[in-house]
Parts: structure tokens; sequence; C-alpha cells
């Protein structure tokens, strides 16, 4: 089941990818990379799981409260996965390959699946609230960040 859900989240970033460039928009900027920067790549990885985790939530967990917690951990990891590996491979190997950057989104979103597992079968939680909370304070902060990125590396476009 992993592997059908982390497949699904990959063609969903995949497709999200083009997503700003077919629909330029408010809205599309908010969930879709508008340059090649490293930040904007993240929402590659936190829409597509946000989005099926909180369907698969919702149908087959039957809004199981203690899930929400392992779910947004994994969806960290994953970001943090992005960034951690894009960096090593890039900047510590010199590898700046297309082919690389699209295998690194599938790892990272299995290796966010993954550890949302772990963080399940472990039962770490938080309160839901938080769980909540947290989740909206990202997509705030993605969305301001979109519109007003600071000066630093991870917000700089990538030169083609």
């Amino acid at each position: 089941m992993i592997w059908i859900v982390t497949f699904i989240e990959f063609l969903i970033g995949a497709i999200l990818h083009f997503g700003y460039d077919i629909f330029p928009s408010a809205f599309m900027a908010i969930i879709a990379p508008v340059n090649e920067s490293i930040f904007e790549h993240l929402k590659l990885v936190l829409y597509p799981m946000l989005l099926i985790d909180i369907i698969l939530w919702y149908r087959y967990y039957h809004k199981d409260k203690r899930l929400l917690t392992p779910m947004l951990i994994g969806i960290v990891v994953g970001m943090m996965s992005v960034v951690l590996i894009y960096y090593f491979y890039h900047y510590g190997l010199g590898i700046d390959s297309l082919i690389a950057d699209i295998i690194l989104l599938f790892v990272a979103i299995l290796i966010g699946n993954k550890v949302m597992l772990v963080a399940n079968l472990h039962h770490w939680q938080i309160d839901e609230r938080q769980v909540i909370v947290l989740v909206l304070i990202m997509i705030i902060l993605f969305s301001i960040l979109t519109f007003l990125p600071p000066d630093i590396p991870i917000f700089i476009e990538k030169k083609q």
C-alpha cells in the first residue's frame, strides 16, 4: 500500500510542478512552484502528501485522530529529505541532473511515508489541535514566503 500511495503522491507532485506555468494565478502560486528554488519545490511534497493523507484518513481510517501526528511528521520529514538530499548531491557531489531531481521527489515522499508508518507504529502523538495549527501555520508560511521570499539560498532560483 505504501508504494501505491507514494506513487500517487509522486504523480500529483510531478503534475503540480507545471501547475503555475499552465494556470498562472495567486492560488496556483500557493500550491505549485513559481520558480526553480528548492523552497518552491517543497510544495511538491507538502501538498500531494497532505491531500492524499487527508483523503485516506477520512475515507479508510475512520477519522482516527491518532493518525494526525504521524501524518504531520511524515510530511515534514519528506520535505526535510528534499532539502538534505538535494544539497548533498548537488553541492556535495556536484551532480546537476533532472533525473536525479525527479528521483529525489519520489524518494523524499517515500521516506516521509515510511517515517509516518514508524511514527504511527510507535504511537508518537501530540494533541490533534496542535497538529491542525501546525499544518495551518505551514500552509500560511508557504503562502507568505511564496510572495515574499527572503534572500537566502533555499529561496534563490536554481540556475538552468
